[in-house]
C-alpha cells in the first residue's frame, strides 16, 4: 500500500499539474475582447447578398442617359463595399456600432437607387 506522505504529494502534484493546465488558454477578459466572428460572419452575408443585389442593379442602369448619377451611386456602392471589407472591431459594442452605420448608409444607397429607377422609367 502507498504509504501516505507518498500518496500527499502525488495529490499536490496533479493539484498544481491541474491549475497549470487550466492557466492556459483564454481568459475571460481575453474571451470578452474578442470580437464575435460567428455574429460578424453571419451578418456580413447578409450584406454581401445586398450588396450583390445593388451590383445588378447598378449594372441594369449603367446604360441609361443618366451616366453620370449612376457613377455617383457606384462610387457610394464601391466605398461601402471596401468598408466592409476592411472591418476590423474587436468588440461586440464596436460591431453594432459598425451596423447601425452601415445600415443607414445602406438604406441611403437604397432610395438612390429606388429613386433613379423612378426618374428613369418616367422619361
Amino acid at each position: 500500500m502507498i504509504k501516505l506522505s507518498t500518496f500527499k504529494h502525488i495529490a499536490a502534484i496533479g493539484i498544481i499539474g491541474a491549475m497549470i493546465f487550466a492557466g492556459c488558454g483564454i481568459t475571460v477578459r481575453e474571451q470578452h475582447a474578442r470580437p464575435n466572428r460567428g455574429y460578424y460572419q453571419h451578418n456580413s452575408r447578409q450584406y454581401d447578398y445586398r450588396i450583390q443585389n445593388n451590383e445588378r442593379r447598378i449594372a441594369n442602369l449603367r446604360n441609361s442617359q443618366h451616366r453620370d448619377d449612376v457613377i455617383v451611386i457606384e462610387v457610394r456602392h464601391n466605398n461601402m463595399k471596401k468598408k466592409l471589407r476592411e472591418y476590423k472591431g474587436t468588440t461586440r459594442h464596436e460591431w453594432d456600432s459598425f451596423k447601425r452605420e452601415f445600415n443607414h448608409d445602406m438604406k441611403e444607397l437604397d432610395k438612390s437607387l429606388k429613386g433613379f429607377s423612378k426618374r428613369n422609367k418616367k422619361r
